[in-house]
């Protein structure tokens, strides 16, 4: 249900608003292990900060992860649907980082103003 109300926020607000706070599951990625384009086509290795994100949350979105920072959703992963929470899996530059992240927090997403 709470992947469904998401996708719905996502799709009928207009770009500058925040459809969507909650606590979503965070975790990390090495940028070396995997592929060197993320699902939207983006180099693993650009300096922007970017992340991959449970199904449930449009790929371009902006996920504002607390205490983290701002974050473009530019890639996927095994996710899942955000059930029971979506899923923010942070592009990082090593493995120490990445399972440093492992928590849960409070996230908005919005999609980005055109």
């Amino acid at each position: 249900m709470t992947a469904l109300l998401l996708a719905g926020a996502l799709a009928l607000l207009s770009p500058a608003e925040v459809p969507w706070c909650g606590q979503a599951k965070i975790t990390g990625y090495s940028r070396y292990e995997y592929g060197p384009f993320t699902a939207d086509g983006t180099s693993i290795f650009t300096a922007e900060p970017i992340a991959a994100a449970s199904w449930d949350v449009a790929l371009g979105s902006l996920a504002s992860i607390e205490g983290l920072g701002v974050y473009r959703v530019a890639d996927r992963g095994m996710l899942g649907r955000g059930e029971p929470m979506p899923w923010v899996d942070v592009a990082v530059w090593d493995r120490a980082t990445a399972f440093s992240l492992t928590s849960v927090r409070r996230v908005c997403f919005r999609r980005p103003a055109l």
